[in-house]
């Protein structure tokens, strides 16, 4: 059964914007989780002494890795289709001003495929060299999506303080 909610029209585009950042810095804080879980994930690779663990440790780390693309790209599919698109509206701006984050999501996801492609690549047992310079590759996305998750928290702030004025 299907609840409906009745808002005036003139209260919609502010229904819209708040259903909009409520599930954006929901995923958010989810993806910032994931993130962070993986950042510690590479520390341990990049500080371990033992091959054997090592390994095990960069295959739980393959599988983290996995997770998080699937959920962070259903997050920027959604960001591109809805958010971003209502976010330019709604603030009077163009579309375009998304553009340099787009091109950031871009250049982290290089990182990540890059990790992937060299594990893929890689020969078992991976010496602790090898899996260390793989992980280099997450450090830096790390470091950059880090940065976009802050950018797009200081949109999220502009929305909300314009909706509250």
């Amino acid at each position: 059964m299907t609840t409906h909610i009745h808002v005036e029209p003139s209260r919609m585009s502010e229904f819209v914007l708040q259903n909009a950042l409520d599930r954006a810095k929901q995923e958010h804080e989810l993806l910032k989780e994931e993130l962070q879980d993986i950042f510690g994930q590479v520390c341990a690779i990049r500080s371990g002494q033992d091959e054997i663990r090592l390994n095990r440790q960069i295959g739980q780390l393959n599988d983290s890795v996995k997770h998080f693309m699937k959920h962070w790209g259903d997050h920027t599919s959604w960001e591109d289709r809805e958010f971003f698109p209502y976010a330019s509206w709604y603030l009077g701006t163009e579309p375009d001003c998304f553009a340099l984050m787009e091109q950031e999501y871009e250049l982290a996801e290089q990182y990540i495929r890059a990790f992937l492609q060299e594990l893929q690549r890689s020969h078992i047992p991976i010496p602790r060299e090898e899996a260390r310079r793989m992980a280099s590759y997450l450090i830096q996305a790390y470091a950059v999506l880090k940065n976009r998750f802050r950018e797009e928290e200081e949109v999220m702030e502009e929305l909300t303080d314009r909706s509250n004025r």
